[in-house]
């Protein structure tokens, strides 16, 4: 191994100074924030919705709607709870039975 670099080409050791004020350097090593942190609040939400209806084992959008916590980012009210459910629907989270939303076939895995 020279300069670091292994000869197989496998690994590569690197090391580097970084000097300044504390949070400067902090800010330096802190990842840069993705476009996926920005859909945290969405991820809990749906989430906290699927919890809801495994939790029930299902209900109608205005049940459903009810027992959500109050801690979710979004307001869910009936019309909101079935919007965020289609969506669901679409990978198999949840079905729709009659009107009654259940947990779906990837739940009960």
């Amino acid at each position: 191994m020279r300069d670091g670099i292994d000869d197989s080409g496998d690994e590569v050791t690197v090391s580097m100074e970084l000097s300044g004020p504390y949070d400067d350097v902090l800010g330096k090593l802190r990842p840069a924030e993705s476009g996926a942190g920005s859909l945290r609040p969405l991820v809990a939400d749906l989430e906290t919705l699927l919890d809801t209806v495994r939790r029930t084992d299902g209900g109608t959008r205005s049940v459903i709607a009810e027992q959500l916590p109050a801690e979710t980012a979004a307001d869910f009210d009936p019309e909101a709870v079935v919007d965020a459910l289609q969506v669901l629907e679409r990978y198999d989270l949840v079905v729709l039975d009659g009107n009654t939303w259940r947990p779906g076939p990837r739940l009960e895995e």
